[in-house]
């Protein structure tokens, strides 16, 4: 979705563990699991230690420096969230007491380099709206009389053979506090693949493989529901 990729600003997934046991934390959403690196013996973890000092999270003594303890407040933040949502290779989490920013990892490298970020609402969606083309999608003049029609099986065939072009999403979202945690139950997972052909927006829930047309405002509400953001940026 977007890349920021420095040295200092990049953190392995030992080094994120290394920072969350500063607060007990054993498993991050979205992450490799700890064991993988547990299993693996001392050397990842060594190796994510000295990296925090090269790129001054911690002193040379160990200890931590303030940024150090603004990424730790930062992962916590992260880590303490009930509910992630996935957009491409970006996972926010929220936070009810801040609910103006939002807290997000962003995967540089799959499942080797990760960005902590926090961003107000605002920026984010102007953000997001400039790497994807599809938010900014003008909507038919025929979508006023509709928000979602399923497809027929007919064109749902032709569907799954489509390519979308650069006018894609990929929406996934958690709420951890829900049972059962099955992707099968909507409260807890969803899914939504978001393109379009031609003119026509296409929603896909992936989990119950159901295809639909879909107005622009369905999907935006969807988006903005998803990510929490007050309906008066959208203006």
């Amino acid at each position: 979705m977007m890349s920021t990729k420095t040295d200092t600003d990049l953190f392995s997934v030992p080094e994120l563990y290394l920072l969350a046991s500063a607060f007990g934390g054993n498993d991050l959403f979205g992450l490799p699991d700890k064991k993988i690196y547990q299993l693996k013996g001392e050397a990842p973890f060594e190796q994510a230690h000295y990296a925090l000092k090269e790129k001054g999270v911690l002193t040379e003594e160990g200890k931590l420096t303030k940024s150090g303890a603004v990424m730790i407040q930062t992962l916590q933040a992260y880590y303490n969230s009930k509910k992630f949502v996935r957009i491409h290779n970006a996972l926010f989490s929220f936070q009810e007491e801040r609910n103006d920013d939002v807290t997000f990892l962003l995967e540089e490298e799959e499942q080797l380099a990760y960005k902590l970020m926090v961003m107000a609402k605002p920026f984010l969606l102007k953000m997001l709206s400039e790497k994807l083309p599809i938010i900014l999608r003008e909507p038919h003049e025929n979508e006023i009389t509709f928000l979602k029609e399923r497809v027929s099986d007919e064109e749902r065939i032709e569907l799954e053979r489509y390519e979308p072009n650069d006018q894609f999403m990929n929406l996934e979202i958690f709420h951890l506090e829900e049972e059962p945690r099955d992707i099968t139950n909507p409260n807890f997972y969803q899914q939504w693949l978001i393109f379009t052909k031609q003119d026509q927006l296409i929603m896909v829930d992936t989990v119950t493989k159901t295809y639909y047309y879909a107005s622009q405002y369905y999907f935006m509400k969807v988006l903005f529901d998803a990510l929490e953001f007050p309906y008066k940026e959208a203006q």
